[in-house]
């Protein structure tokens, strides 16, 4: 299977590119579009005036769901600021560039490789805005925050012989990456639960996900190096943690073409920086890795079966009967070769 990158490539090699031309004493005029998944776009780009400055903007149809998550406090823009202005060379451009939502000014003389690789990282760093404040919400939640509703989980208690609880957020960070469909976090004071809803235009494409949804079941049983991998549950109605909490307006003409996606996570899924960004890495993709592979398994079935009809061709075409052959049994000749005319 083709595991995605969390880095934009198109990026990395526009940056490089530019320093390239810059250090070579022929700085490039650039304005260049670079498209991404889920209806993202960047926007590189300079000026004859000078060309040493580069301009990375960014839009992404998840933006104003991520603005809101913390009330509209717009966090984001602060969050954003102190993960690339420590970076040398790096200043955020205020205001962003017409027609897109964030704009970062980088100075082409002072461009470093780290930089470049945290460039390519933009997208995945506005997107793991949420789960930072779920991150830091379940710090609060595990230190028996007095604010959160507690509630029963079939959890039995051996020496106590009760239902142990947990306490569960009455936030719901909602991220709209795409026009229907959308991924929930839920923080609690033991777990993070990520929740995709996906939606299947093609039939075929149920049937497909449901399998490969099923594998991520299977194999996390049968393969013990995987069993500390979060809980992966698969459900065509929405989970406990979506009641009353579905965002209004965005309802689908089929609804059975909807489905959910749970993702438990654990705190060893996130102790620290490191497997923070690797698990925000691969859920951000998680939705483009799974259509992806959908669609690469149709594709696959569809070359076996053209290929399966050649072969069937084949094998008819070696049974058909030489015409030369049924002339010559019904034809008489002479010995030179010529037709017999009666």
């Amino acid at each position: 299977m083709l595991h995605l990158q969390p880095n934009n490539l198109l990026i990395q090699k526009t940056l490089a590119e530019a320093s390239e031309a810059l250090q070579a004493g022929a700085p490039l005029t650039f304005d260049r579009i670079i498209s991404d998944f889920d209806y993202t776009n960047f926007h590189v780009s300079n000026t004859n005036e000078n060309r040493t400055q580069l301009f990375l903007s960014v839009r992404t149809k998840a933006w104003q769901s991520i603005l809101e998550c913390d009330g509209g406090a717009q966090g984001v823009l602060p969050y954003l600021a102190a993960k690339y202005t420590r970076l040398p060379g790096v200043t955020v451009a205020t205001p962003c560039e017409a027609g897109f939502d964030y704009t970062l000014a980088i100075d082409l003389e002072q461009l470093a490789p780290e930089t470049v690789q945290q460039l390519s990282l933009l997208k995945t760093n506005i997107m793991s805005f949420p789960f930072h404040l779920a991150f830091q919400e379940f710090v609060t939640l595990s230190a028996a925050n007095p604010t959160t509703t507690t509630v029963q989980v079939g959890k039995f208690n051996e020496e106590t012989g009760n239902v142990s609880s947990y306490d569960v957020s009455k936030t719901l960070y909602t991220i709209q990456y795409r026009d229907n469909e959308n991924m929930f976090i839920k923080p609690s004071n033991d777990r993070i639960t990520v929740i995709f809803e996906t939606f299947f235009q093609d039939e075929t494409d149920k049937v497909f996900g449901k399998v490969f949804l099923q594998e991520f079941v299977d194999a996390r049983k049968r393969n013990r190096d995987i069993q500390s991998a979060p809980q992966v549950l698969f459900s065509t109605e929405p989970p406990l943690e979506l009641q009353g909490h579905l965002p209004q307006g965005n309802e689908i003409a089929d609804e059975a073409s909807k489905r959910f996606i749970t993702f438990v996570l654990f705190p060893r899924h996130f102790a620290n920086d490191e497997l923070q960004f690797k698990t925000v890495a691969q859920l951000t993709l998680f939705r483009n890795y799974f259509h992806y592979h959908i669609k690469c398994s149709k594709a696959y079935m569809h070359s076996r079966m053209r290929y399966r009809v050649d072969t069937f061709v084949k094998v008819l075409n070696r049974a058909k009967v030489d015409e030369d052959e049924d002339e010559a049994k019904e034809t008489k000749r002479t010995i030179t070769g010529r037709k017999m005319v009666y």
